[in-house]
């Protein structure tokens, strides 16, 4: 995994802080010049509102070489709301200049610039609407929005607002929803993901503009003719995450899949499949929870050769179900399932990948289409909601059960009701307490989340 750099304790970031894995890449964007902006306004209405701050930061060769801020004057009344949101009164603008006697300034220091801001369908559109009325060419400059690029980077994101962003890439943001503060924590989070598209062997500049499938932070691939396996291990043992990972071989075959927790035996079993097997294409990708990543591997799974499937499930077992004793090597399909005989919890909540998220599955129906994905404590209510419509589909029978190899359904019936008695990081429990007693349950998890506490420190440590 990479881990990027907390760029706020250098107050700003140098060329010299961006690894030089990927040479090309890294100069490409050193030729690059940016400018991160943000518009403080009276509100979101083109015709009728207007630019009380500008804030602007200037990047060239990765690092920050000049910042500058405006207060304008509207000259029409700033309302209570916005006053109350960015801390501009009346008053401070009173004096300051109205924005046909800054406009000039700023579209200089925008020169051919790429522009950059977290939410470039707003302050774009809007300045466009500024110099329109001015009668002033509008932008032609190439843009890119920091918000876009983080909802590409980072699948699942709940919440992409800068103030977040700025929390969990540790970037310092004490103004928020002021022009120029906002405009620097926008190009350090710009500075990070720059960082981010040299590691992950950036090639074209059009990749920063449609970055899909290609630099995700919670997966990797590797091919066949470039990557050596010593190479692919040396990224495993730096893994903290549970992780799936995956061979193909021609035509996209399936030659072996392995969900992860990092021991040092998954590792050299992928490490001799890799050796030994004729792979052409290898895919890391992160999960939070073990079991998440277990989900996305009943699709692979079957797609095994049987003999693969036995080797692995065998693995599997002998690694995270010591003491369950396995039918003789050759008779997995022996294996029974739990369900049927224990009733241990209807739900699971684990910790989400993403810090502050999390994601709840019904036991009974393991599959991503019956999964939700939520903010704790921010969405209690929508959890609830959650909890009582998949309650009603169990009691109705109606909530659909997923195919799950026999193989894998009992290892992961086993697995969960050892997570239920070890209490280990895997919120199990019966439908009927938050149905019944919602305040309690919450109080329970509350309790429960204090002491497993997300330790992923994802996305500023990526794959």
């Amino acid at each position: 995994m990479f881990e990027v750099d907390n760029m706020t304790k250098k107050n700003n970031t140098t060329s010299s802080d961006i690894s030089t894995e990927n040479i090309d890449g890294l100069q490409m964007l050193r030729d690059m010049e940016f400018v991160v902006f943000d518009l403080e306004t009276t509100g979101g209405n083109q015709k009728s509102d207007k630019i009380i701050e500008i804030g602007l930061v200037k990047i060239k060769n990765l690092e920050p070489v000049e910042e500058v801020s405006y207060l304008i004057k509207p000259e029409i009344k700033i309302p209570e709301f916005i006053q109350r949101l960015t801390g501009i009164k009346q008053d401070d603008v009173e004096h300051s200049p109205i924005i046909e006697d800054v406009i000039d300034e700023v579209i200089e220091m925008m020169g051919d610039s790429i522009l950059v801001a977290h939410n470039t369908s707003f302050d774009i559109p809007f300045f466009n609407s500024v110099l329109k009325r001015l009668n002033k060419p509008e932008l032609t400059n190439k843009s890119l929005c920091t918000n876009l690029m983080t909802k590409y980077l980072i699948p699942n994101l709940l919440n992409s607002n800068l103030n977040y962003m700025s929390k969990i890439f540790n970037i310092r943001h004490s103004k928020a929803h002021r022009a120029l503060d906002d405009a620097k924590a926008t190009a350090e989070l710009l500075l990070n993901y720059l960082k981010i598209f040299i590691h992950k062997e950036i090639q074209k500049p059009n990749h920063l503009y449609y970055p899909r499938n290609r630099y995700e932070l919670d997966r990797i691939h590797y091919k066949v003719e470039n990557h050596k396996p010593e190479v692919i291990e040396e990224k495993l043992k730096k893994l903290k995450t549970p992780a799936l990972v995956t061979l193909k071989g021609e035509n996209g075959v399936i030659l072996y899949s392995l969900p992860c927790q990092q021991s040092k035996e998954e590792h050299n079993f992928i490490v001799e499949k890799l050796k030994s097997s004729p792979w052409k294409t290898a895919t890391i990708k992160l999960f939070g929870p073990y079991l998440e990543a277990l989900i996305h591997f009943n699709n692979l799974f079957s797609k095994m050769e049987p003999a693969a499937r036995g080797e692995t499930i065998r693995l599997m077992w002998e690694l995270h179900l010591p003491g369950v004793t396995l039918p003789p090597k050759g008779q997995e399909h022996l294996i029974t399932s739990t369900k049927s005989e224990r009733d241990f919890g209807d739900f699971v909540i684990a910790h989400h990948l993403v810090p502050e998220q999390m994601i709840i599955f019904p036991i009974q129906s393991l599959h991503m289409k019956n999964q939700l994905i939520f903010r704790y404590p921010s969405h209690k209510k929508k959890l609830l909601q959650y909890i009582n419509s998949k309650t009603q589909r169990l009691t109705n029978n109606k909530l659909k059960k997923p195919h799950f190899h026999p193989l894998l359904s009992s290892f992961i019936d086993h697995y969960l009701e050892k997570e239920k008695e070890k209490d280990n990081g895997l919120f199990i429990f019966k439908k009927k307490k938050p149905i019944s007693r919602p305040d309690d349950f919450l109080s329970e998890l509350d309790g429960y989340l204090a002491e497993h506490p997300n330790s992923y420190q994802y996305p500023s440590e990526y794959i």
